[in-house]
């Protein structure tokens, strides 16, 4: 038979086990999430790419991305932004609980 702190130790250690096993879980889910990310950002490179092709006939500088061929670009460095911050958001939120 165990005694009363024999349990309640044992109780610390399986929740702890529940914990780990939920933090590696959401980390699998946060690299998948993070890895469809970069395969959505290497398409929409690779397509602006070929819908704009003459940009890389241009040899154009940063202060010309305002240009009408760089919409692409620009595109997937917004998108790339915001995701970048709601993953930074949240994973600010989840630490601080």
């Amino acid at each position: 038979m165990r005694t009363q702190d024999e349990r309640i130790a044992l109780l610390h250690k399986r929740a702890a086990e529940i914990e780990r096993g939920r933090n590696r879980s959401r980390a699998a889910c946060w690299g998948g999430i993070s890895a469809c990310l970069c395969i959505l950002l290497i398409a929409v490179l690779y397509y602006s790419e070929i819908i704009f092709h003459n940009a890389a006939d241009m040899q154009m500088n940063g202060s010309s991305l305002l240009g009408e061929s760089a919409g692409g670009y620009i595109l997937a460095a917004v998108i790339a932004f915001f995701a970048g911050v709601i993953i930074t958001v949240v994973c600010y939120r989840k630490h601080h609980k």
